[in-house]
């Protein structure tokens, strides 16, 4: 295979909603490391058919998304010598096979994994799509518990939160060694902790500062709209921007001092209202119990708060 020193050293799999955008945007700061751009999802999509895809929303995200090695390759053809190359995307974790076409090409990739309280991941996903106003036909949080609903159809929804099957293949495919897994709760709590002890874990210089203040992609209900339709993420002006000065845009994005700003006043024009525990206890009871019992094992960590 041409260009194979192209391949990334190391693949953030997942999970959606769990802080893994936070997580790229921390990564690349350092200096002896180069992200891919965020969500290529190659290595689920790489030998899948579109045709096979049934929901428009998923055949659009195919089509948004990394699926000819070439391309994929073109991704890290900017990184420097001595950088580390790594991409995160999501689908990895939810996707069958994408622990395959992984091994297949990079065998001794390390892997990381941040895991949020599934029952706190779905609802944070309701309130994203919520967010981008994009919550399916019949998707109504109440319709969770219902196994012929959008909720269990597609695969980010209910499906993405069952890790311990989700996860089970990598640590039976690859070395133990090789992958590190952290808890949500961790993350947002011990933000610099966690960030040090990836970069321990990808063999970089763990005590190099990176603006772990900011947090990306919150979710949430846009409070006022029209700060929104001047700096959302998908605001006319920033889509302009992103079309017409493509470079500007990427120089804005990977600006950490800017981000803080748009961030902070994205953050702060969302709201989103507590989860009700009884629901939050009923999802872990009827739907997600014996799969946090088993990830304990796997993990060799403790999850009873989770239960």
């Amino acid at each position: 295979m041409e260009h194979k020193e192209l391949l990334p050293d190391f693949v953030v799999i997942g999970a959606g909603k769990s802080g893994t955008t936070s997580l790229h945007e921390y990564l690349n700061q350092h200096p002896k490391i180069f992200m891919g751009s965020k969500e290529p999802n190659f290595f689920a999509y790489e030998l899948l058919d579109p045709n096979t895809l049934e929901d428009p929303t998923d055949r659009d995200h195919y089509y948004q998304s990394v699926y000819k090695l070439e391309d994929y390759l073109n991704l890290f053809k900017e990184a420097k010598d001595g950088q580390l190359k790594g991409e995160v995307s999501n689908t990895y974790i939810s996707s069958a096979g994408s622990w395959e076409r992984i091994k297949h090409y990079i065998p001794d990739a390390k892997l990381m994994a941040i895991l949020r309280h599934p029952a706190d991941r779905i609802f944070s996903r309701y309130f994203h799509l919520v967010r981008e106003n994009e919550i399916p036909e019949g998707g109504d949080l109440n319709e969770v518990f219902n196994r012929d609903s959008i909720w269990w159809k597609r695969k980010d929804l209910v499906n993405e939160g069952f890790y311990y099957r989700q996860l089970k293949p990598y640590f039976d495919n690859f070395k133990r060694e090789n992958i590190k897994v952290f808890l949500y709760e961790d993350f947002i709590g011990r933000t610099d902790e966690v960030v040090k002890e990836a970069f321990s874990f990808l063999g970089v210089d763990p005590n190099v500062k990176v603006g772990t203040d900011v947090v990306y992609n919150k979710s949430g209900k846009v409070k006022n709209k029209s700060v929104d339709a001047l700096v959302g993420q998908d605001s006319a002006p920033i889509v302009f921007i992103k079309k017409v000065f493509p470079g500007l845009h990427k120089k804005l994005k990977s600006n950490v001092a800017v981000n803080r700003w748009l961030n902070g006043i994205r953050n702060k024009n969302l709201e989103k209202p507590g989860m009700d525990p009884k629901l939050k206890q009923r999802i872990v009871d009827d739907i997600y119990r014996k799969d946090i019992e088993q990830l304990q094992e796997l993990l060799q960590k403790d999850l009873k708060h989770w239960l």
